[in-house]
């Protein structure tokens, strides 16, 4: 996505607000320090092996952070981190910096969070996906990437803004992950995008198709319940790999699929909104260990203005992608009856809700 479509909206909540720009002086210390660095580039210190919390700072200390975001510079995620970096900044009289990396110049998906496990410095915030966290210990948080749970943009963020959605982000603590979660962003559901020639319009039309999908279990078994095959790409990769035919198709929001202009190598844009996974923004526990308790609920509070902004915005947003998506020749196919997949994927979600049942039907009642 291109900085104009999110550029006057961002404008306007800063002049409203009267943020200040959070670039870095060069004179503020690191947050987690050298060990943290350290840690991540393989030199784990004996405390973060051993799981110790780290002795919070003096108040009035300053730290600079480093996020990372996969998403190109200009994409809503991006935008998102560029405003909670400089609420951060204004609410603590500039003593927090957050440092933005979009575009995945950090690393990949696993990279940042096995960054972030051992410690930060390298990388002490990112975005991250609910579904894809299973792996280091985040079971609940897996729920939120079930194949139609959420109904509409209304039904996420009553759950996310309800005691479920309050208890799941707790769950990277409790779990002893060695991540914080602060707050959650909406980028959309969903939506299958294919090659020329291959139109996805219900379950049937998925048979024997290879696409690259986020390389989560879930995932995995959400697209072969569907009849297809996930191949393993990086995101990084995704664009040429369907220019060359490796793989037949991918899935996105909106943002995502317009952003990375993948109209151009998968014009064919089908309306499945088969997952509505929301993202959590998560921050190294020891880096979060050091802060005060002032300078954490100014995290915080930055945290939930961030997610009010996403909510207010992000609607306006997609449909506007949409129609850009339209505008630039893609071929948009709506799906009003989403029944043969609901269908097909009935037995991932039986498989996934395992032991979590009474979640699952509370979240459905939301």
């Amino acid at each position: 996505m291109k900085k104009r479509l999110t550029a006057a909206i961002l404008a306007a909540a800063m002049a409203v607000t009267s943020l200040t720009a959070c670039g870095g002086s060069g004179t503020e210390t690191t947050a987690a320090g050298s060990a943290e660095t350290e840690a991540a580039a393989g030199g784990e210190t004996e405390a973060a092996a051993e799981g110790e919390e780290a002795a919070p700072a003096a108040e009035g200390a300053t730290y600079t952070f480093r996020y990372a975001e996969l998403n190109p510079d200009g994409h809503i995620m991006d935008e998102c981190g560029d405003y909670f970096a400089q609420l951060v900044n204004e609410k603590s009289g500039g003593r927090i910096n957050i440092q933005v990396f979009p575009a995945g110049q950090l690393g990949d998906e696993k990279t940042m969070y096995q960054t972030i496990q051992m410690g930060g410095g390298a990388i002490d915030i990112c975005r991250a996906n609910t579904n894809s966290l299973v792996d280091f210990g985040a079971e609940k948080l897996t729920l939120f990437g079930l194949p139609f749970i959420f109904r509409d943009r209304e039904h996420l963020w009553n759950v996310l803004n309800s005691e479920i959605g309050d208890e799941f982000k707790g769950e990277l603590q409790e779990k002893g992950t060695g991540m914080v979660g602060l707050f959650y962003l909406d980028e959309g559901s969903r939506n299958f995008f294919t090659k020329e020639g291959i139109e996805i319009r219900t379950a049937e039309d998925l048979k024997g198709l290879k696409l690259r999908v986020p390389t989560t279990d879930l995932m995995s078994d959400t697209v072969a319940a569907l009849g297809a095959q996930s191949t393993p790409i990086s995101f990084s990769e995704l664009y040429s790999a369907l220019q060359t035919g490796t793989v037949d198709g991918a899935e996105q929001p909106h943002s995502g699929y317009y952003s990375n202009k993948y109209s151009e190598v998968a014009p064919n844009y089908s309306l499945t909104g088969h997952t509505y996974s929301p993202s959590i923004v998560i921050m190294a526990e020891s880096a979060w260990n050091q802060l005060s308790d002032e300078d954490k609920a100014i995290i915080e509070e930055a945290a939930k203005e961030t997610e009010e902004w996403n909510r207010t915005n992000i609607e306006q947003l997609d449909a506007e992608l949409l129609e850009q998506i339209k505008a630039e020749g893609a071929n948009v196919i709506e799906i009003e009856d989403k029944s043969s997949f609901i269908e097909a994927t009935a037995d991932v979600v039986a498989k996934y809700a395992a032991g979590y049942e009474d979640y699952y039907e509370q979240i459905l009642a939301k």
